[in-house]
C-alpha cells in the first residue's frame, strides 16, 4: 500500500497538486509549462527536424521519382494545371487593350504592304484557280447565292431598289417608264422572272465545269495571273494601286477590336471550364513535358541536385519557423488542455506506474518480513 501510494502521488505531482493540497513540487507540468514549450520547441527545430536531418532525409530520396508518381493522378495534373490556366485567363484579358489593338492594327496593314505580288504570285494564283479546291469554292458560292435570290427578303429588297428607282426617275421628269415600275404587278413578275432566272443560273454553273458563267469567271482569273505570272507592267502597276487604295483607305481598328474581344471571350470560356479541350490540352501538354522531361538519367540527377539545394537553402533562411510554428500550437493550448492532452496519451501507462508501485511496495513489505522473521 505504502507503494501504491507513493507512485500515486508522484504521478499525480506531474499533473495536479494531489487531492488539490498546494504541496510544494507539484504540479510540476502546470509550473513549467513555458520551460516544457522551449524544451519540446528547441528538441524539433534543433534535433528532429534540424537543416541536417532534413537534408540526409531528401539525400535519400529521388524528388523526380516522386513527381512523375504524382502526376499519374489526372487530379494532380488538372491542379497542377490550374494556376497555369489563370495565368493564361490573365493574359488573354490584355487582349482589347488598346495599345494591343494599335499593334495588331499596325502589323496587319505593314503584312499587307509587304505581300510580294509579282511573277511568284501569278504563277500560284493560276495554279490556284485550276485546282479542284477552287471549283469546289466555286460551287459552293454558287449554291449559296442560288439559294440568297430564292430567299422572300431578297425579292423585297429587290422590288423596294426597282420603287426608289422610280420615284427617282419620276422626279427626272420622266413619266412613262416610272408609271410602269411603279406597278405592282409589273415589280412582282419582273422581280420573280429575275430571280428564277439566276437561281436557275447559278444552280447550273454549280453543278457543271462548262457552264459559259463558270467558264467566263474563272478564265478570267487565269488571264489576270498569266499577266501577272508574266510581269505585266501594266497589270502589277494596276495590283500596286489596288492594294495601296485598299491599304489606305482600311479601316481596320474596329475589325481587328471585335476579333480581339471574340477571342478573349473564347479563350476566357475555354480556360474557365476544367475539362474544355483547352484545359485538357493545357493539362496533357505539361504533364508530358515533365514526364518527357525527366525520362533522360541526367536530367532526372539535375532536377534532384535541384530540388535538394532549394530546400537546403530554405530551410536554412526559414529554419526558425519550424520551431516558431511549433511554439504558436503549443501556447495557443490552455494549461488544463495541454494537460489533459498529455496525461491522456499516457494514461494507461501512468496506472500501470502505480500498479507497479504497488506491487514492488508488496515485494518490498515480504522481504522485510521474512528479514524480520529471520533476524527475530
Amino acid at each position: 500500500m505504502v507503494g501504491g501510494l507513493a507512485d500515486w502521488f508522484a504521478v499525480t505531482a506531474l499533473f495536479r497538486h494531489p487531492l488539490g493540497l498546494p504541496i510544494p513540487h507539484t504540479a510540476i507540468i502546470p509550473r513549467r509549462r513555458a520551460k516544457i514549450i522551449e524544451g519540446i520547441v528547441s528538441m524539433v527545430e534543433d534535433q528532429w527536424l534540424s537543416p541536417e536531418v532534413i537534408g540526409a532525409r531528401l539525400a535519400r530520396i529521388a524528388p523526380s521519382e516522386l513527381l512523375v508518381d504524382w502526376l499519374r493522378n489526372p487530379a494532380h495534373v488538372e491542379r497542377l494545371g490550374a494556376p497555369l490556366r489563370d495565368l493564361l485567363r490573365a493574359l488573354a484579358r490584355m487582349l482589347t487593350a488598346a495599345e494591343v489593338v494599335e499593334f495588331v492594327e499596325r502589323n496587319l496593314q505593314r503584312q499587307l504592304r509587304e505581300v510580294p505580288l509579282d511573277a511568284a504570285s501569278g504563277r500560284w494564283l493560276a495554279t490556284l484557280v485550276t485546282s479542284d479546291h477552287t471549283a469546289a469554292t466555286f460551287s459552293a458560292a454558287a449554291c449559296s447565292l442560288a439559294n440568297l435570290t430564292g430567299r422572300p427578303e431578297t425579292a423585297a429588297s429587290v422590288r423596294a431598289a426597282i420603287d426608289r428607282s422610280a420615284r427617282q426617275l419620276r422626279k427626272d421628269g420622266k413619266l412613262l417608264v416610272p408609271l410602269f415600275l411603279r406597278r405592282r404587278v409589273v415589280q412582282r413578275k419582273l422581280v420573280e422572272a429575275a430571280c428564277d432566272y439566276l437561281s436557275g443560273e447559278l444552280r447550273a454553273a454549280a453543278a457543271d465545269p462548262d457552264h459559259p458563267w463558270r467558264r467566263a469567271l474563272l478564265g478570267a482569273v487565269h488571264r489576270f495571273a498569266d499577266r501577272l505570272a508574266s510581269g505585266d507592267p501594266t497589270t502589277l502597276e494596276q495590283v500596286e494601286r489596288v492594294r495601296a487604295a485598299v491599304v489606305d483607305s482600311l479601316e481596320a481598328r474596329p475589325l481587328v477590336l471585335n476579333l480581339l474581344t471574340q477571342l478573349r471571350r473564347q479563350l476566357d470560356e475555354e480556360l474557365g471550364a476544367p475539362r474544355s479541350h483547352l484545359s485538357d490540352l493545357i493539362d496533357r501538354q505539361l504533364r508530358a513535358g515533365i514526364v518527357d522531361l525527366l525520362e533522360q538519367s541526367e536530367r532526372r540527377a539535375a532536377f534532384d541536385h535541384w530540388v535538394r539545394t532549394t530546400a537546403d537553402d530554405l530551410l536554412r533562411r526559414h529554419h526558425d519557423q519550424i520551431g516558431l510554428t511549433v511554439r504558436e500550437n503549443l501556447e495557443a493550448l490552455e494549461t488544463d488542455t495541454l494537460v489533459a492532452q498529455i496525461e491522456d496519451r499516457v494514461g494507461a501507462d501512468l496506472q500501470f506506474i502505480r500498479l507497479n508501485g504497488a506491487v514492488v511496495g508488496g515485494l518490498i513489505g515480504v522481504l522485510l518480513a521474512l528479514a524480520h522473521r529471520l533476524v527475530g
